[in-house]
C-alpha cells in the first residue's frame, strides 16, 4: 500500500489534512474545515506577486534563451512594447526575421509556456498597440498567472499544498481568483457538527 502523505502544521493555526479530486486542499483549523481551490488560490498568489512586486524580484535567467517567432503586426507591436513585456517579467531582444530572443521570463514559467505566453502576449499587444493602459497590464499579469499556476487534476505533493495555505495566510487578500472566482469555502466546525446531528 502506498504511504500515507505527512502534512506538517504551519504558524497560522491551520493545517493541510489532504486533497480532494486533485483540484481541492483540505485543511482545519480549530474553528472548522477549509477547502480550496488549489490552480485559483495559486493564480491569485502569483498575480499580487507579479503586480505589487519589481521584475527583478520574479524574473530569472534562462540557461538557453529562447527564440520565438511571430506574425509581422506582433512582431512590431512587441518591439514598439518592450518595456511591457520586461514589466511582466520577459527580458526580450530583437533576434531578426520576426523573431525575439527571450532571455529571462517569470520564475514560475516553465520553458515549454514560454514561447506561447509570449506569443499570446504580443498577440494581445498587436490589437491596441497604443494602449497600455493598467487594465491591459492586468489581463498580462492574469494571463502569466494563469498559465503558471499549478492546474486543478495535477499531482500535487504535501509540500507543495501546505505552501500554498501558507503562502495565502500570509498574504491576507487571496479571497478570489484574478477572474472572481472564489478561492476558499469555509465550513465551521458547528456547521459540521449540525450536519452530524451533534448539536
Amino acid at each position: 500500500a502506498a504511504e500515507e502523505p505527512v502534512y506538517e502544521p504551519i504558524d497560522h493555526g491551520a493545517r493541510v489534512i489532504g486533497e480532494c479530486f486533485r483540484t481541492y486542499i483540505i485543511a482545519e483549523d480549530e474553528d472548522g474545515l477549509l477547502l480550496i481551490d488549489k490552480h485559483a488560490a495559486h493564480e491569485r498568489i502569483l498575480y499580487n506577486r507579479l503586480k505589487r512586486g519589481k521584475p527583478e524580484q520574479f524574473m530569472q535567467n534562462l540557461l538557453l534563451p529562447i527564440s520565438v517567432l511571430l506574425s509581422q503586426e506582433e512582431y512590431s507591436a512587441a518591439l514598439e512594447h518592450l518595456d511591457v513585456l520586461l514589466e511582466c517579467g520577459f527580458e526580450i531582444e530583437d533576434f531578426g526575421g520576426r523573431s525575439l530572443l527571450v532571455r529571462s521570463a517569470p520564475m514560475w514559467l516553465e520553458n515549454a509556456q514560454i514561447e506561447e505566453t509570449v506569443a499570446e502576449i504580443c498577440g494581445y499587444l498587436a490589437q491596441g498597440k497604443q494602449d497600455v493602459s493598467p487594465e491591459r497590464l492586468d489581463w498580462l499579469y492574469h494571463n502569466i498567472s494563469c498559465r503558471a499556476a499549478i492546474k486543478g487534476g495535477d499531482r500535487s505533493t504535501p509540500e507543495e499544498l501546505t505552501e500554498i495555505l501558507k503562502l495565502m495566510q500570509e498574504d491576507g487578500t487571496v479571497f478570489h481568483c484574478p477572474h472572481g472566482r472564489p478561492v476558499a469555502v469555509f465550513l465551521t466546525k458547528k456547521e459540521i457538527e449540525k450536519q452530524f446531528g451533534r448539536i
